[in-house]
């Protein structure tokens, strides 16, 4: 029968990268490995984590670098929900209070196999200037164009949920003075780019398209980023147009039709990262 297949994160990427030897295969027993000091404690393993909360631990470690709090914990990212964060609490991932976070060991080593699981890993190896793992150093390590590696791609299709399509971000229009000016005498959004506005409490908000040359397509989403309506606006429309809901606290606007194109309805979701909007079918 076939040997079976280790799941990445039981793996000992460690010993792996830096050419270590594990232990229990040294032909030491044990008392020899306590008479000569090592330790034989079993390593710390990341439990399994899903894309999307991966991708939510991504984002908040790399915000750790930015303003910290005295308690020297991360505020997190607004688009990131309490729900998220009380999950990943409760999985052990995360730290601290309210939306004042920090990355557990079980989040680093979550991470850690994340990022070694890529195709940077070989070209990894042969730039180590450490002894030891340094999370931000495999980050950093990209692949020349002559390394042969496996490339994962995601083709979006819409009979696959598993496909993914992300939206290049123009601005983000947070206060009043931005949501006014919206895309007035702006030159027209490209395919696959949007605007995204955010107010300060979920209500019904409603859009017009003066002094806009182009016309567009709006999705109205809830505070976990869920769409609840979708409208259109004509280029120079004085006539405004307000969603289904008193619950809105996002706004996307896109080409007009950009939305159908790529198949995105009502309750799909969207998830904000940095500069990129991606569509969570």
């Amino acid at each position: 029968m076939p040997i079976p297949i280790k799941p990445v994160h039981t793996l000992d990427l460690h010993a792996e990268l830096f050419d270590i030897p594990v232990q229990n295969q040294a032909g030491l027993s044990e008392i020899q490995m306590q008479l000569l000091g090592m330790n034989n404690k079993p390593k710390k393993e990341a439990g399994k984590v899903s894309n999307r909360d991966m991708e939510i631990l991504k984002t908040i470690e790399s915000s750790i670098t930015d303003v910290k709090t005295a308690s020297n914990y991360s505020e997190v990212p607004h688009h990131i929900t309490d729900s998220d964060l009380l999950y990943l609490k409760t999985a052990g991932m995360l730290t601290g209070h309210g939306r004042s976070v920090n990355l557990t060991e079980k989040a680093k080593l979550a991470l850690r196999d994340y990022y070694l699981s890529t195709d940077n890993i070989n070209e990894f190896r042969k730039a180590r200037s450490k002894d030891k793992f340094d999370l931000q150093e495999a980050k950093n390590i990209k692949v020349s164009e002559n390394q042969p590696k496996f490339r994962k791609v995601s083709t979006w299709l819409t009979s696959n949920k598993d496909s993914s399509l992300e939206f290049d971000v123009r601005f983000i229009a947070n206060d009043n003075k931005s949501r006014t000016k919206g895309l007035m005498f702006a030159k027209p959004l490209e395919d696959l780019e949007v605007a995204f506005f955010e107010f300060d409490n979920p209500d019904c908000y409603s859009f017009w398209n003066k002094n806009v040359d182009f016309a567009l397509s709006l999705a109205f989403l809830n505070n976990d980023m869920e769409i609840v309506d979708i409208k259109d606006l004509e280029e120079q429309s004085t006539k405004s147009v307000s969603p289904k809901s008193n619950s809105v606290k996002y706004v996307v606007e896109a080409k007009k039709g950009e939305f159908s194109k790529h198949n995105i309805n009502i309750g799909d979701k969207f998830d904000l990262k940095n500069k990129k909007l991606i569509v969570i079918k």
